[in-house]
């Protein structure tokens, strides 16, 4: 069982030595250093003593006795000065004695007495009695002892976060706010920092304060605590491949930590919630690049602005060599690209920029009858591109020949109205709506003999084309008409038309 030797000024109820609450009723003691009993009471009797003397001689009725009547001195001095002043010389080292005591009791009460103060201004008395107010939920008092508390110390943690709790209690929350601000900027142990930023955070959340969060999230070093509240953080979007310089075409992508929306800019300009919004990786080709890219959450947090410089150092593949120059023909004539190995070539007929899209070169090309575009790009196996290569063609026979192409239309219409193929010379089919049209794709020599190339089309009721496969070929001199299948661009193999 412990000491005790303090009684309670309330219940009188025994405390334990250090105990600064009465566990009885709860009273607060004032705890007094030690005082010596035996000198209290010496000094009480010194002074009584010194006072019945004082009364006694004061009482005598001649004080004049005292003097020796032999001492001359004394004789000169009794009859000189009055009764009262000599009783007071008589007196006054009793009445020194007196005073002496009287100060020493005072000083004494004084510093008892500042002793008591200290001690009940002490961060630990101020902490006891907040603790023991929280027992009994009386959180505005025990407010105001840790504020008290943390006057004389500020560095303890525990004051710092029942302070919290307790305007927290009392729905002071912007004074729980502004405490574990304040808590947080202190420079101690982070293994005690989680309740705080629970505490902290969860009140920002409740008041809609997520920029606050962010900016929170982004000072705060403890990975765990970002990771934990991941989602109301914007950190700055990672790219897969740093700035710097390559020797090859790069694909830039960007990702964010949560949900949230990237934007981005190419001409070195800050990002902003109307610049270009990431959704597909960036084609960085030859040539410099400045990519500067932010990323907003789903709660409107922006993050810090990142930029990355690039540099493309790469040559682009040399251009296509086209065979035939621009120009008009009037003989069948095959176009043919020369490239190196190492690159593809694109082309387009109708004078469109070709892209990878576009129709790719395998071999020569039969020269189209009629005005024809050419576009001719090629890439290397980097997907740099080359400049294009343009032509321009006009195939014509011209009168040298027996039937114009108008006049083997006609022959080829007529022909296949006889033996049923279409209804009508305009094209109309026997049991299916739409019509039939015919173009001439190209001339073509066959056996020495000159041939119109007719291409048979399919035209729906909505203007849809399509080709049907079928292919005819009318002599130029003789009007001869046969059907044609293509083996090779520029070579065709004729049948009879009527098999």
């Amino acid at each position: 069982m412990g000491d005790y030797g303090v009684k309670c000024p309330k219940c009188g109820n025994e405390i334990e030595e250090g105990k600064l609450l009465c566990e009885v009723c709860g009273a607060e003691v004032n705890i007094v250093p030690d005082f010596d009993i035996e000198l209290e009471a010496t000094l009480s009797e010194s002074i009584s003593s010194m006072a019945e003397e004082l009364e006694a001689q004061t009482n005598e009725e001649d004080i004049y006795d005292d003097f020796d009547e032999g001492d001359d001195i004394k004789l000169e001095l009794r009859d000189y000065l009055p009764r009262g002043l000599l009783n007071l010389l008589r007196n006054s080292r009793i009445f020194v004695a007196v005073v002496f005591v009287v100060l020493v009791i005072g000083i004494s009460v004084i510093a008892v007495s500042a002793a008591n103060n200290n001690r009940n201004n002490s961060y630990e008395h101020q902490y006891e009695l907040a603790l023991s107010c929280i027992e009994k939920n009386n959180y505005t008092e025990a407010a105001s002892h840790l504020e008290q508390a943390l006057a004389r110390n500020s560095e303890n943690l525990d004051s710092w976060l029942l302070l919290a709790e307790c305007y927290d209690h009392i729905g002071q929350y912007e004074g729980m706010a502004s405490v574990l601000e304040e808590m947080l900027a202190i420079d101690t142990d982070e293994s005690r920092m989680d309740e705080a930023y629970d505490l902290l955070l969860g009140e920002y959340e409740r008041q809609g304060r997520y920029e606050e969060m962010g900016g929170l999230l982004k000072s705060c070093g403890i990975q765990r605590i970002v990771s934990k509240y991941n989602k109301y953080t914007a950190l700055a979007p990672v790219f897969n491949k740093q700035g710097g310089t390559y020797d090859e075409l790069i694909s830039i992508t960007l990702s964010g930590n949560t949900e949230g929306i990237i934007y981005y800019t190419l001409d070195g300009s800050a990002p902003t919630s109307n610049s270009m919004v990431y959704e597909t990786p960036i084609l960085l080709e030859s040539g410099e690049y400045t990519i500067k890219t932010m990323f907003v959450n789903m709660y409107g947090i922006s993050s810090d602005i990142v930029t990355q410089n690039y540099y493309i150092s790469l040559s682009a593949p040399a251009e296509p060599k086209v065979s035939l120059d621009s120009g008009m023909y009037s003989r069948p004539s095959l176009i043919e690209v020369y490239h190196n190995n190492d690159t593809k070539i694109y082309y387009t007929t109708d004078g469109t920029a070709p892209t990878k899209d576009s129709r790719r070169y395998s071999g020569p090309i039969e020269m189209p009858y009629g005005i024809s575009n050419f576009a001719f790009i090629a890439y290397d196996n980097k997907g740099l591109e080359s400049e294009t290569v343009n032509r321009t063609y006009q195939l014509g026979l011209g009168g040298d020949v027996n039937f114009s192409d108008t006049l083997a239309a006609q022959v080829l219409v007529n022909n296949l109205c006889a033996v049923g193929k279409i209804s009508d010379i305009d094209g109309h089919l026997p049991n299916k709506e739409g019509v039939n049209r015919y173009r001439v794709q190209t001339v073509a020599e066959v056996e020495q003999v000159i041939y119109y190339i007719f291409y048979e089309e399919y035209v729906d009721l909505t203007g849809q084309a399509e080709d049907t496969g079928n292919i005819y070929a009318v002599s130029v001199d003789t009007g001869d008409l046969y059907r044609a299948y293509k083996v090779n661009e520029g070579e065709y193999r004729l049948a009879d038309f009527f098999e």
